[in-house]
């Protein structure tokens, strides 16, 4: 099995991915895996579909920052792909150079842009006078750093995690820089189309949706279907579809699986209102957390009131 993530070695992306094979150790007994890093999502993606991969750990959403656009945006446009297990890892950051360095002597720092964000406050009273440049990711900025001659590498720092800074053998100049303490990211597994894990009553299905153009209350329709079948959604997210100004797509998490019934009738009548859905999977919640469903909402409800219109049918006078 070949494991792309977001790389290069000791992003929070590896750690993510690191954790899942620990912890799901049945998944991947079959041969010791291989882990992949790309510099984008995007282009593992494509080998993803390509099968040059087995399957992709990517970022999706931050406690503090919300939904990961770079993830969002290749989830929504192909049905090829299917999420099977999340993980979460917690934040903490370093700034980090290759020698000890004043704060006041820093003149760029560099990270990814999601990092940067969880730390621009930190960043903006302690080296108000650096610049700030992006990286492809935390561990791509410690790398870059501790590749460079010693006078290049003169009043740059790097926003990278510890094990990052560890591993490229950087000088840490200041811990816990994050702006709110504890913050998480949630990560996804993804494999190609064809594979749903089975139903464990602590589920978890994504959808990436597009409603009809120019139709009043498509949104609330929408969501109106989700309540109407007792399916609670945790998190909803709009991406411009890209094709012209003013269309969206929705990414959205809702508790339960696709083989409760409730998820099901909810999928069913989404595909009858939106002009896509695109299904990206149900799977185990890394909490662990299963929702409190009502009687009438429950599987039994729902086949006792199918059994019931049978019947009624089967008194129809045919023609």
């Amino acid at each position: 099995m070949r494991y792309g993530f977001l790389g290069p070695e000791t992003t929070f992306t590896h750690q993510a991915l690191l954790q899942a094979l620990a912890e799901t150790p049945e998944e991947f007994a079959s041969a010791e895996p291989q882990l992949v890093p790309f510099a984008s999502v995007a282009t593992a993606t494509t080998d993803l579909i390509a099968g040059d991969i087995d399957a992709l750990m990517a970022p999706i959403e931050n406690s503090v920052e919300g939904g990961v656009s770079g993830t969002l945006d290749v989830l929504a446009a192909t049905d090829s792909i299917t999420i099977v297990a999340e993980q979460t890892v917690q934040i903490t950051f370093v700034l980090a150079a290759r020698a000890a360095t004043p704060l006041d002597q820093l003149g760029t720092i560099t990270s990814h842009p999601h990092a940067q964000a969880q730390v621009q406050e930190w960043l903006r009273t302690q080296v108000p006078a650096a610049d700030v440049a992006a990286a492809s990711s935390t561990a791509a900025a410690a790398r870059d750093l501790a590749a460079l001659d010693a006078e290049a590498a003169r009043g740059r720092a790097a926003v990278c995690s510890p094990l990052a800074a560890q591993h490229y053998g950087l000088e840490i100049l200041a811990e816990g820089i994050e702006d709110h303490a504890g913050a998480i990211t949630r990560f996804v597994l993804v494999t190609r189309e064809g594979r749903i894990p089975a139903r464990t009553g602590a589920d978890k299905t994504t959808l990436a949706i597009q409603l009809p153009h120019n139709r009043a209350g498509a949104l609330l329709e929408a969501l109106e279907i989700l309540s109407s079948n007792g399916v609670n959604m945790s998190r909803i997210e709009s991406r411009p579809v890209g094709d012209f100004l003013g269309r969206y797509s929705f990414s959205i998490d809702v508790e339960g699986h696709i083989e409760d019934r409730r998820v099901a009738a909810a999928l069913r009548s989404l595909h009858r209102l939106c002009p896509v859905v695109h299904y990206l999977g149900s799977y185990p919640r890394v909490d662990g957390g299963r929702p409190d469903i009502r009687e009438d909402y429950a599987d039994e409800a729902y086949d006792a009131a199918r059994v019931w219109v049978e019947r009624l049918s089967g008194m129809i006078t045919p023609s």
